[in-house]
């Protein structure tokens, strides 16, 4: 998969492209980059996604915070096990954001890209304030000479899966329900830091994770994870939150791991842990002793349940 970040003077051999942020590159998604690529192979194209970085979403409301559920990074792995030709990034920015869809279409998909066939999905809204759905494509389409098709849409219960579906089981701790929609489970990554070292006084020895702050966090809890390091995977736990037990208010929330089995020094690298299940909710306890029982028990419960 080559990778760009614009579309001019790029020598694509007969674009077929398909448009839109992808965000977590989820079974939905797939579906239409499936057809993409299967279309592209049948008339003999190379199959394009047009995506953008940073989210849409985040450019055009500044004010609040929108957590994604990619980082461009992962974004581009999971695009380039697609098996797509291209990866078109365009820089997304306020003044990007004003471009007409008739300008987009005629400037960026006609003029420099040079296109064959646009793939539409059933959500696709083109240019300045989403105004450039399917119709008026396809009007533009028979005045410039390039065809579009309308995608079918993959569903979950009648509804069709989107990142804001995924996003909403997260916040609610169902990361198994989510890992059903992308296809994988759900997975975060970040820099291992130093912390206070209670885990290690408890028995439980934890890597403290810095996750990237665009980076979607699913709700507090205590979660059963897998993660790898070097050639072994681990089995282990993550809590997401404020430590109730032992945190004295004046603490910052953290997202800490621990690995079961694994003793190692990993400070400063990155980890990247993925999310099995919510076993529990986050709560305080009357004393670290009946902290260090309960961490026993979680342990048990995910090695039983999880464990090879």
């Amino acid at each position: 998969m080559r990778i760009f970040e614009s579309v001019s003077n790029l020598n694509i051999d007969k674009p077929v492209v398909t448009i839109g942020s992808f965000d977590g590159v989820h079974l939905g998604h797939r579906q239409v980059i499936s057809q993409l690529t299967s279309h592209a192979r049948a008339v003999g194209g190379s199959s394009v996604v047009i995506t953008f970085w940073p989210h849409p979403a985040a450019v055009l409301n500044p004010d609040k915070h929108f957590p994604v559920l990619s980082t461009i990074d992962e974004k581009k792995m999971l695009m380039a096990e697609t098996g797509i030709d291209c990866l078109i990034v365009l820089p997304f920015t306020r003044e990007f954001s004003r471009i007409a869809y008739a300008d987009f279409v005629s400037e960026y998909l006609v003029l420099q890209l040079g296109i064959s066939t646009l793939l539409v999905g059933y959500d696709n809204k083109l240019g300045r304030d989403g105004l450039g759905r399917f119709h008026e494509v396809e009007a533009l389409s028979h005045l410039y000479g390039f065809h579009v098709k309308r995608l079918d849409v993959l569903a979950e219960d009648e509804q069709p899966i989107s990142s804001t579906m995924i996003r909403g089981l997260l916040s609610e701790g169902k990361v198994a329900e989510a890992a059903k929609l992308l296809g994988r489970d759900y997975s975060l990554t970040g820099r291992v830091v130093g912390g206070n070292h209670i885990g290690t006084s408890l028995g439980f020895p934890t890597a403290n994770l810095e996750p990237d702050e665009c980076k979607f966090v699913p709700c507090n809890g205590v979660y059963a994870i897998r993660a790898s390091v070097g050639r072994q995977e681990h089995l282990g736990m993550l809590n997401i939150g404020n430590r109730p037990t032992v945190n004295h208010g004046d603490e910052k929330p953290t997202i800490e791991a621990n690995l079961f089995g694994f003793n190692g020094n990993i400070y400063g690298s990155n980890l990247t842990i993925s999310f099995l299940e919510k076993i529990r909710n986050e709560r305080r306890f009357c004393s670290t002793d009946e902290l260090r029982a309960q961490l026993e028990k979680d342990n048990i419960f995910i090695s039983k349940k999880f464990g090879k």
